[in-house]
């Protein structure tokens, strides 16, 4: 073999190799156990097997996903520690459980802060959002792929609430940390209780109104039937999931895989969220229009006044927390809203 045949001969064996090892990277399996925060039947659940079937078909069959209700292995309020023992690869909507771990993370609903999902994607996009919420998940060896949007919250109650004022002895439920405080500010008499109990709360009279879903998610609940009025559109909760993802199983993936991830999230995000409108504007449609309480700005506003004082307080809780307040703060005073 002569000098320009050895060397040709080498070019094509660097080559192989190359192509060799690109095409082992490829097939690569990744197989991650993530739980969600709703049941299987639910219009949520179900955006989230799609979007399980996007990343699978994006990163050719390398990165499958199982979408586990929730539940399903432990309880939406552990699925963080769970990530981080590598008992799950990730969790969906566990953040908001883990104000007592990490203040910061009372604040990623920020209660009666937002009214307008696209507000929300903003701070998550240019507020810096997502970088305060990677610091956050980092506490738990994770990282933070993006949120997605559920919308407005409603309040579902056996009478009409509407205004501050309106709250003042209402037996009410909510979720321990800022929006129990909030709610205790304005009068309410506060009970915290697992989502599982609501039903049979309202039921039996134990609580008159209820911090739970969307409009749509509370109606196919059947709260609907005991507590027929709805603050609609919502005042409170601007409803998100966020997604966590082991930091191991991240790093380990290639550029190529997060790419492809990070794409289907955002889709998913805009899916669920489109999903989740259409479905809330269903349920408006089949009640008797005077079962739907609608605030104004100025009712809004003055609730957001009560809440800020509640926000200010918690901040003081960790440096974390006092990051991610005055980005928030910050954020809505550019729009207008503080």
């Amino acid at each position: 073999m002569d000098r320009m045949g050895r060397a040709a001969w080498l070019i094509s064996m660097v080559a192989a190799a190359a192509l060799f090892a690109g095409s082992a990277e490829a097939q690569q399996q990744h197989k991650w156990k993530v739980q969600g925060l709703y049941g299987p039947n639910t219009v949520i659940h179900k955006e989230f097997e799609k979007f399980a079937a996007r990343v699978k078909d994006a990163t050719r069959n390398t990165v499958q996903i199982e979408t586990l209700p929730v539940g399903t292995i432990v309880s939406a309020a552990d699925a963080a520690d769970a990530v981080k023992s590598g008992l799950l690869d990730g969790a969906v909507g566990t953040v908001a459980y883990q104000g007592g771990k990490e203040p910061a993370a009372a604040f990623w609903d920020l209660t009666a802060g937002y009214d307008n999902p696209l507000h929300l994607i903003m701070w998550y996009r240019q507020g810096g959002g997502s970088e305060i919420m990677n610091k956050i998940a980092a506490r738990w060896d994770a990282v933070f792929l993006g949120p997605v949007i559920l919308g407005l919250e409603s309040i579902p109650s056996k009478k009409p609430i509407r205004s501050i004022a309106d709250f003042k002895g209402v037996k009410m439920r909510s979720p321990d940390g800022i929006p129990a405080e909030i709610f205790s500010k304005l009068g309410a008499a506060v009970s915290v209780m697992p989502g599982t109990e609501v039903y049979t709360a309202l039921d039996t009279g134990k609580i008159e109104a209820t911090d739970w879903g969307t409009l749509s998610v509370n109606d196919e609940a059947g709260y609907n039937r005991i507590a027929p009025y709805a603050i609609y559109p919502g005042i409170h909760s601007m409803n998100s999931l966020d997604f966590l993802i082991r930091k191991t199983r991240w790093n380990a993936l290639t550029n190529e895989q997060r790419a492809a991830i990070t794409a289907a999230v955002e889709e998913w995000s805009l899916s669920t969220w489109m999903s989740q409108e259409l479905e809330d504007r269903k349920a408006a449609a089949k009640r008797s229009p005077d079962t739907l309480v609608t605030w104004g700005e100025k009712e809004k506003g003055e609730l957001r006044a009560v809440a800020r004082s509640v926000w200010e307080s918690w901040s003081t809780k960790s440096p974390l927390a006092k990051e991610i307040y005055e980005s928030q703060v910050a954020f809505l005073k550019s729009l207008g809203k503080l």
